[in-house]
């Protein structure tokens, strides 16, 4: 038996994922003010590590 020989064109995989495990809890798009405190908090963090490194002191 040859798995090339079946052609399965009426397959929904859309259907088939939502059948098997549902919908998601949740959406997949992060929202622009989570990612706005995510940019920020690296910032912050850059600015520290530069900071105790001692290449710049606003003192």
């Amino acid at each position: 038996m040859s798995y090339d020989d079946e052609d399965d064109d009426d397959f929904d995989y859309d259907e088939f994922v939502e059948r098997e495990f549902g919908t998601p809890l949740r959406s997949r798009d992060t929202p622009l003010h989570w990612q706005l405190v995510a940019i920020g908090l690296l910032l912050l963090f850059a600015l520290v590590t530069w900071m105790s490194l001692g290449l710049w002191m606003p003192f």
